[in-house]
């Protein structure tokens, strides 16, 4: 017959049986089964009762018999001493008449007797420091313990006071009386031990008949005792002792009422195991049946119980699950930021209640694909080894389903771009960001321009396709945090919810407009689209989302009124300046494309001669709008526009080409002095386009200085030093523009490759009535001849400065007294009239 195997509890269910599982008695745990008594068996109280007596017994009889000893022998020594004396003290006044006569063999005969007996066992006969006599005992004399003399009276003159006729000296020895007294000590010492010996013996008897042989079969009984049986009884064989019970009665009586309690104790929580047991293997049976994930962990993160189910969801079978790390198993992951997100589970754990998130995480696991979930963490409270069930199940597709219907209800169907319900969703939202932070916001009202003729002509069809890609060039130049939504047909809302300035929204918008001037290519036509762009802010004109959308829209309405094709903020006289920068930053664009740049020249003039010693080229722009423009109104904007970088580009080309020009007019070559402005110098375009003019002719730059403001040496000496070494290679003059106005330009002239210094107009102007600035230019026209540099003085108007800068040594000279800036048809007299050949 096979017999059936019993597979125990599993993690979780120990963990739920824990406070309910039966122990056995602990009267019987761990005792062993008691066989006959040995007397002498270490462990054994008869063999411990015997030490302990025989220990007890042997000390008391060595303290009692020592003591003894000590005093009988104590006693023995002084009654020996005592004889000795007596002895001495009875033969002196024989010693004293045998002296006296001089009888020596009486003398002798006398100490004789003292020393044949007792301690004495020699005398000594002294006269002062002689010895005259000396007796010892026969045979080997004992080791001496005491020495004591006493003084032998003259017979004839008897009394005190008078001197001896000698002395006796006595030697005590007590070997003897030790040896009789050690075998005494010894035949009591071999009866107190027999004594010991037989009381140790009959107590032994004693306590093994009266207490030890009922302790063992006490034992026997209760090791085995039923420890579910609660009417189980130990029950010992001897005597009662009636109505006067002893103390293993009391024993006996005790262990049967603690048996009882505790079989009975186990009885019930046998009982309610088996019914928890049977609950459990319920709960096993459903958390099987589950379509959740269901995974118990332990105290370490282990997991102590998974369910198909989660096994299912993390790739793996059940039994590769247990005893895991869980985070060796799946990462838990912020669904919005991809963080990880590990901590909330201890989080929960350690909150002690229960924890749920929905749509919050997500999981990776090691070995399955990452889902979004819905995470249920219970904690539980229990001795048991399971301390959190963790409840996973994957709500990626609901999840899906639920953003698409926030997707569809938020968004426009044809372009993808947020609809009129997001704007009114988000924009009172960004509104209260910006009203807490005290910040702007801007709105962008766009429309395009005429777009009902496409429809009409080509089809609404071409029309949403137009739409479509009109989405897609403003998505890609809206940068969060900013956001565009369709207002409806050709009308797109743009709004920036952290604006740093209002040149920032109306710089989107121009930028915004760009995009949408480029062709559209569509079913095979191209399509050319302009926008118009109205423009509002944020407090300034509405503090809601309806105030704010409407006069956008007039602002919008106003661009249509000026053309089309442009923008306009909505009647903010604030903004009127930054409008207006902005038109001609597209007028700037315009007049580069369209040729409206021209250039003017003033001549610079060797104050030693009065001969042309070369032209400055000066930039000017007739707008066909706006008519002639200052370059101080648009030189700034085109710097930070970056317009300047591709003006510059086209001022060095036209300059080069009228080098060219006046060269072969005039058969003589004229140097040509350009300004560069910081943003062209640091911008790679500069070096590029001047190794390509002197690769297409070698002659041409030295004929070309470039005129460097102070402003463009702040960006660092040392890459400042290498572009002007690499220009200075190319055979291009270089000379610092405005010098003494800038930055302390004094600490780069002793590392720079300058050809020129140019003293700016600011101390020019009033040499003739200023000591402070004839001291200025005076300096600084002999520290730059001094290094080697050439002296240009800028806005010389008068005579009087001619001579001041003739007096100081200066080398040339610019300004209204010359000439002013001329077209290049005015320059050439000037230059047939008075230019020789100068050199940069």
């Amino acid at each position: 017959m096979s017999r059936r195997r019993h597979n125990g509890p599993t993690p979780l269910a120990r963990s739920l049986l824990a406070p309910l599982t039966t122990r056995p008695c602990s009267h019987g745990a761990g005792t062993p089964a008691h066989g006959p008594m040995r007397f002498f068996k270490p462990s054994s109280l008869t063999a411990k009762t015997l030490a302990w007596v025989v220990v007890a017994s042997l000390v008391a009889f060595a303290a009692i018999t020592g003591v003894t000893v000590w005093q009988e022998r104590a006693l023995l020594l002084q009654r020996a001493h005592e004889q000795a004396q007596r002895s001495v003290q009875q033969n002196l006044p024989a010693l004293s008449e045998s002296l006296w006569n001089f009888n020596n063999a009486s003398l002798r005969a006398l100490l004789s007797g003292m020393v044949g007996e007792g301690a004495i066992v020699r005398a000594d006969i002294l006269d002062g420091e002689r010895t005259l006599m000396t007796v010892s005992r026969a045979g080997e004399v004992p080791p001496i313990d005491t020495t004591w003399t006493a003084p032998i009276a003259d017979p004839t003159h008897p009394g005190a006071g008078q001197p001896p006729l000698g002395e006796i000296r006595v030697y005590e020895s007590y070997a003897a009386l030790r040896a009789q007294q050690a075998e005494t000590a010894w035949r009591i010492a071999i009866a107190q031990l027999l004594q010991i010996a037989s009381i140790a013996a009959m107590l032994v008897v004693i306590v093994r008949w009266l207490i030890m042989r009922h302790l063992s079969a006490l034992a026997r009984a209760v090791t085995g005792l039923n420890p579910l049986d609660h009417q189980d009884r130990i029950r010992l064989q001897r005597r009662t002792s009636g109505a006067h019970p002893d103390e293993l009665d009391a024993l006996v009586d005790a262990l049967n009422r603690f048996h009882t309690e505790r079989a009975t104790e186990a009885g019930l929580r046998l009982q309610a195991e088996r019914a928890l047991r049977a609950r459990v293997q319920e709960i096993e049976a459903t958390l099987g049946a589950l379509s959740d994930g269901v995974l118990a962990l332990n105290s370490a993160g282990e997991v102590a119980y998974a369910n198909g189910a989660a096994a299912r969801l993390l790739g793996m079978v059940e039994p590769a699950l247990q005893g895991q790390p869980w985070h060796n198993l799946f990462r838990l992951l912020d669904e919005a930021t991809g963080e990880p997100r590990g901590e909330w589970l201890e989080q929960a754990r350690q909150s002690g209640k229960p924890q749920r998130v929905r749509g919050e995480l997500r999981i990776a696991p090691a070995h399955a694909r990452a889902f979004v979930a819905e995470l249920n963490a219970v904690p539980l409270h229990n001795p048991g080894d399971v301390v959190v069930l963790l409840v996973l199940r994957d709500i990626s597709e609901e999840i899906d389903k639920e953003r698409q219907i926030v997707f569809q209800a938020f968004h426009d169907p044809l372009t993808g771009l947020g609809n009129r319900s997001k704007l009114a969703r988000d924009l009172p939202q960004d509104l209260a960001r910006a009203r807490a932070a005290q910040g702007r916001l801007a709105l962008l009202f766009i429309d395009l321009d005429n777009f009902k003729d496409i429809n009409d002509t080509l089809g609404h069809q071409v029309g949403d396709l137009l739409l479509r890609q009109l989405a897609l060039r403003l998505q890609a130049s809206v940068m969060p945090p900013a956001w565009v939504t369709r207002h409806g047909g050709d009308e797109f809302l743009v709004v920036l919810p952290q604006l740093d300035s209002d040149e920032q929204a109306i710089a989107l918008a121009q930028e915004l407009m760009n995009q949408i001037r480029r062709p559209f290519t569509l079913e095979g036509y191209q399509l050319h689209v302009t926008p118009s762009v109205g423009i509002s802010f944020f407090p300034d004109h509405g503090g809601t989302p309806a105030e704010l959308v409407s006069r956008a829209d007039m602002g919008m309405y106003a661009a249509k009124k000026l053309g089309r094709n442009t923008y306009c903020v909505f009647d903010d006289r604030q903004l009127q300046e930054s409008s207006r920068r902005l038109s001609m930053e597209n007028g700037l664009r315009t007049a580069l494309a369209q040729g409206e740049f021209w250039l003017a020249y003033q001549p610079k003039v060797d104050l030693a001669t009065g001969r042309v010693a070369g032209v400055e080229a000066l930039l000017r722009w007739e707008s066909q709008q706006l008519g002639r423009i200052p370059p101080a109104s648009f030189i700034p904007i085109a710097e930070e526009s970056g317009l300047i970088i591709d003006i510059g580009d086209w001022v060095l080309r036209e300059a080069i080409a009228a080098a060219r020009r006046w060269r072969d007019m005039l058969g003589t070559e004229v140097p040509v002095a350009v300004n560069v402005a910081a943003a062209q110098f640091r911008s790679p375009r500069l070096l590029q386009a001047l190794r390509a003019i002197a690769a297409e002719d070698r002659d041409i730059p030295r004929l070309i200085q470039l005129e460097v403001t102070e402003s463009a040496l702040i960006s660092g000496l040392e890459d400042v030093t290498g572009k002007f070494i690499a220009i200075k290679e190319l055979g291009y003059g270089i000379a610092i523009d405005d010098f003494g106005t800038g930055y302390s330009s004094l600490s780069y002239l002793k590392n720079l490759p300058v050809d020129t210094l140019k003293i700016d107009q600011a101390f020019i102007r009033d040499l003739h009535r200023s000591a402070q600035d004839v001291t200025i230019v005076t300096a600084v026209v002999r520290m730059g001849q001094s290094l080697g540099f050439a002296i240009v003085a800028e806005g010389v108007e008068e005579a009087r400065h001619v001579q001041i800068l003739q007096g100081l040594g200066c080398d040339q000279g610019q300004g209204y007294h010359f000439s002013r800036p001329v077209p290049e048809a005015e320059l050439i007299p000037l230059l047939k009239q008075g230019c020789g050949t100068v050199k940069a």
